[in-house]
């Protein structure tokens, strides 16, 4: 673990990851582009488990690294962990239209975690049940939080403040149960 105060790595050039893990955990994170290709897998926990055994050869120390998953109940799950690559190619709206063939846009938004202190990897997983949208609300946020809507909320991520958003997402419960793990530590 690291010592507490000290500043733990995350392997993401990711801005808005960065920005969300430091207010989640509240202590120092120190980006790390590690610039791994990301491997292509069916789970978030192979992702993750992969991205952290590229990262640690060449990241000394603490290492945290993190992928997230959309995924629609009536396709099985898809697109989960490709939906990155399903907004590069085709966006929101086409996010919309896939859900808008389906009678059922109930979705389930994922963050994974892995945690390796030195010695030990460990992994935390957390999830928020929801609906995909036909039409985008909110403009805060970044890659799908307009077109979620989480269950029992009246808004989505994009509509959140922070605050509000950490509480019930997704990515706000994985860091909560690392938060929980490294206690004082950190």
């Amino acid at each position: 673990m690291p010592k507490r105060g000290a500043t733990l790595r995350f392997a993401t050039s990711n801005k808005h990851k960065v920005e969300e893990a430091r207010r989640l955990l509240g202590v120092a994170l120190e980006p790390v582009d590690v610039s791994t290709d990301e491997i292509q897998a069916a789970t978030l926990e192979e992702i993750v488990h992969a991205k952290l055994e590229r990262a640690r050869a060449s990241v000394d120390g603490p290492l945290l690294v993190e992928d997230v998953a959309l995924g629609l109940d009536a396709l099985g799950g898809f697109p989960g962990p490709y939906i990155r690559w399903l907004l590069e190619s085709a966006g929101g709206a086409g996010l919309a239209t896939i859900a808008s063939a389906l009678r059922d846009r109930s979705a389930r938004a994922r963050c994974a975690l892995a945690y390796w202190d030195g010695s030990v990897v460990s992994l935390f997983v957390g999830e928020t049940p929801g609906e995909i949208l036909l039409e985008p609300r909110g403009t805060a946020g970044f890659g799908w939080d307009a077109w979620f809507l989480p269950r029992g909320a009246s808004a989505t991520y994009a509509e959140m403040s922070s605050d509000d958003k950490d509480r019930i997402s997704h990515r706000g419960r994985a860091f909560e149960l690392l938060r929980r793990e490294l206690g004082d530590r950190v």
